[in-house]
């Protein structure tokens, strides 16, 4: 990696730790109906208003061991880990990318995918409010991507992978409405357009395969590790996000791979 490249790389995981500490105030305040853009941070336990020199992503939380200054509560160590894998995509899509149009529009969705998993695990919920918001500017951004790069024709791939995704769930959704919620629906047209628009057609059903295996492995897992059994039911919004975000990072190497191996 050239070290133009690894500034840039280095730079956008900084800003990835910045825009982490407020997607889980995203998260926090959307489930609730709350503003996210008015009021300040505080603790959910005491109440007091979190001051800017606490709220550096990661380094706050260590230097107050994990713990709220006033009450001397825990402080969960989901936050400085909510922002380091935020800084972590940041920095993925700078690397992919560069510091183009399309970086930024993959960035900000990559943001967004952080958000609806945090709020999936913790209300198995997919709000309106942010999955519409990942199709519609989406669209918008990624129009304006390819536009700026002369590349009009993966527009094409990135609609046809809205189809095949969210088609492909809302007839699992349809036959299986207990396994398959709406919301999960209206984010594959998004995953599926990301997905096109980056590797074409092809890799959309890399994410959608590796979206299930995950939830499958794991799920298993979680059901073993409960003793629930069926019954444990299992947000699967979390897995839609890491497959899509791991076939844009490696999906055309894999599938590379695939059909080497198979011929």
């Amino acid at each position: 990696m050239r070290a133009h490249d690894a500034l840039l790389t280095t730079f956008a995981g900084i800003l990835g730790l910045i825009f982490g500490s407020f997607a889980t105030a995203v998260a926090h305040r959307v489930p609730r109906n709350e503003s996210v853009v008015t009021g300040r941070s505080k603790c959910p336990r005491c109440g007091r208003r979190i001051g800017a020199l606490e709220n550096i992503p990661v380094v706050s939380w260590i230097m107050l061991r994990g713990r709220c200054k006033n009450c001397g509560e825990p402080i969960s160590p989901r936050y400085p880990l909510i922002e380091l894998v935020t800084g972590g995509l940041f920095a993925l899509a700078a690397w992919k990318y560069g510091l183009t149009v399309t970086g930024f529009v993959y960035a900000g969705f990559f943001w967004a995918l952080v958000v609806l998993t945090v709020i999936d695990l913790d209300f198995k919920l997919l709000p309106n409010k942010i999955t519409y918001p990942i199709v519609i500017a989406g669209w918008v951004g990624l129009l304006a991507a390819a536009v700026v790069d002369s590349e009009l024709s993966r527009l094409r791939s990135a609609g046809l992978g809205m189809l095949i995704f969210g088609g492909f769930l809302f007839v699992v959704a349809f036959i299986y409405p207990e396994g398959m919620a709406l919301g999960d629906v209206k984010l594959a047209l998004g995953l599926g357009m990301f997905l096109g628009y980056a590797g074409g057609t092809g890799l959309v059903p890399v994410g959608m395969f590796l979206s299930f295996v995950l939830g499958g492995l794991i799920g298993l897992v979680a059901m073993a590790i409960t003793k629930q059994g069926r019954k444990m039911k299992i947000p699967f919004g979390p897995f839609l996000a890491a497959g899509t975000i791991i076939a844009i990072a490696t999906g055309e190497k894999l599938l590379d791979l695939y059909l080497n191996t198979a011929t």
